[in-house]
């Protein structure tokens, strides 16, 4: 694990395959485990009783049947709202996963598949302890499932990745974005313990910053067709999420960027 490079260019699928599945759900997870994707990229958020579950959004509104601040909402409130209809009818009655739903999904997967935990609870606003504690949960389940070496930990703040770094001594990689200033004002240098990062400026500049700095270049969702592959592989990008992982990966393999 851990063996993309320019050359052999790993795929994320982008909250699963959700392309075709709707999105940071069951069915989006199996169909990326399928594919024979490297990893899965997720957003993970905390209810109001505490529990963690899989949503991008910090209210309910876009991708399932139900409105509100997922915050404000019960465990058992959330489980009640259909997540799948807004994709197609097909995909009625899919619920919101909670975390461990889909850390069981993925408890068997190949030892060399890895995980993108994007958090999504920031420490802002009167947050902090909230954020820090979904942080801290999540971090826990992972090791619990033998995934603490074998994932990143994702966040628009640089405050919650800063706390990550030193409250584990470094333990865990950290993926951060470029611009920095896409992760909000910094009490340190990101680049003292970034991993990896996004980078969402298409250009040699911002990739040699990357370089520099010795933080791995990964490339975002817009990047989903043979030309757009082409010129990030000029670039030295060396993961690409996405949301049609499978159509990727079948690209990179044709090029022969993928082992």
């Amino acid at each position: 694990m851990w063996n993309q490079s320019k050359d052999n260019i790993y795929v994320a699928g982008h909250r699963g395959l959700s392309a075709r599945f709707p999105e940071n759900t069951l069915p989006s997870f199996q169909a990326a485990l399928d594919a024979g994707l490297d990893m899965i990229e997720l957003d993970v958020r905390m209810t109001r009783d505490g529990q963690l579950v899989v949503m991008h959004d910090d209210t309910v509104d876009r991708t399932t049947d139900g409105a509100g601040l997922l915050r404000d909402m019960t465990l058992e409130q959330v489980k009640a709202l259909d997540a799948g209809r807004k994709a197609g009818g097909q995909f009625a009655g899919v619920r919101v996963p909670t975390l461990r739903e889909f850390m069981e999904l993925v408890k068997d997967a190949p030892q060399d598949f890895l995980i993108d935990f994007e958090l999504k609870e920031y420490p802002k606003d009167g947050n902090e302890e909230r954020a820090f504690r979904t942080a801290d949960a999540t971090i826990a389940m992972a090791e619990e499932y033998g995934y603490g070496q074998r994932c990143v930990f994702n966040a628009f703040s640089a405050d919650l990745l800063q706390y990550i770094h030193e409250k584990y001594n470094g333990k865990y990689k950290i993926h951060g974005y470029f611009p920095l200033s896409l992760m909000g004002p910094a009490k340190r240098d990101p680049y003292d313990y970034m991993y990896c990062g996004c980078v969402c400026e298409l250009t040699p500049e911002a990739f040699a910053q990357f370089r520099a700095h010795g933080v791995d270049p990964w490339v975002g969702a817009s990047i989903d067709n043979e030309e757009k592959i082409r010129q990030v592989h000029s670039l030295g990008a060396t993961l690409i999420t996405c949301n049609n992982g499978d159509e990727v990966l079948a690209i990179l393999r044709r090029l022969g960027l993928h082992a």
